[in-house]
């Protein structure tokens, strides 16, 4: 099987193919490109579900939560990678506490990969074709979900998305990352609209602003590994350093397409940039 890590949307019948092709290329892929691909299938089976609200059995709810266990499983993977990736760009400064992260990273890859493909040897893999492919048949014989592109998915995305902005409060540490994995959603629910120019600009939009936010979040958590592990040492203090960086460029991001899409500028609620809930997750991206 050829590596889907790159696999346009389009190359599947439906949200529910696209997912069970990545469920079985990350079996043979189990590297964070394989990763990469099966969480942005879930994501897309999960907007395409919250639209179409497939009729889901007590035997397929233990196989959705079984595939957010590894969706977890790959969060890690996929952190301890991009972590290592960061380290390389900071240059040869306090390179004896570079490797000492380095070696923490390689230990706690190498622990996540074998947690993966454990969970890829689960008996619950051998039954997750019949179960998930059963979801297919419902909407197959409604013709509103036999189209693509699906009229509409656009302005539904973009009036959750306005309804969000308006609940979520002031901007703060606390729900900046949760402002990207919302986008998410909806970026994937404007996808589903196809290719117009319209539902590409949103998608372009909420991508943009969720690739800044991200490149925040993984500063974030590396500062916070690199202070358990190292205290506030040089290293620590350069990650501090860049994490602020990334942080305001997230505020600008977030504004920026607050103004573009809805017309208005977000609230933000003054907070120390070091610090933020014990609720927070690296690993729900």
């Amino acid at each position: 099987m050829p590596v889907l890590s790159k696999a346009s949307k389009d190359e599947f019948d439906s949200p529910v193919e696209r997912l069970l092709a990545s469920v079985a290329n990350l079996r043979q892929q189990p590297t964070s490109k394989g990763a990469h691909f099966y969480r942005t299938s879930l994501r897309r089976f999960q907007a395409w579900s919250d639209v179409f609200h497939p009729h889901i059995d007590a035997e397929q709810k233990l196989a959705l939560k079984f595939l957010d266990r590894l969706r977890k499983a790959t969060g890690r993977l996929r952190d301890s990678e991009v972590h290592r990736g960061l380290l390389d760009q900071l240059g040869r400064a306090n390179a004896k506490q570079k490797k000492q992260l380095e070696t923490e990273l390689k230990s706690r890859r190498k622990a996540y990969r074998k947690k993966l493909k454990t969970l890829l040897r689960d008996s619950m893999l051998t039954h997750l074709w019949r179960m998930l492919r059963a979801l297919d048949e419902p909407s197959k014989l409604d013709a509103k979900a036999e189209s693509h592109p699906i009229p509409g998915m656009e302005t539904l995305a973009l009036d959750e998305y306005r309804a969000y902005v308006e609940r979520r409060g002031p901007l703060s540490l606390d729900n900046l990352h949760e402002y990207r994995l919302q986008c998410k959603r909806f970026r994937y629910t404007a996808e589903l609209a196809g290719d117009s120019p319209g539902a590409q600009e949103l998608v372009d939009t909420w991508k943009n602003v969720q690739d800044v936010i991200g490149e925040w979040h993984d500063y974030l958590t590396l500062s916070e590994l690199a202070q358990e592990l190292l205290g506030n040492s040089g290293l620590h203090s350069s990650l501090v350093e860049l994490r602020d960086k990334k942080h305001a460029a997230s505020i600008g991001a977030v504004e920026e397409t607050e103004r573009k899409l809805i017309g208005k500028s977000p609230v933000l609620k003054k907070q120390p940039r070091g610090t933020r809930s014990k609720s927070q997750s690296s690993s729900a991206a």
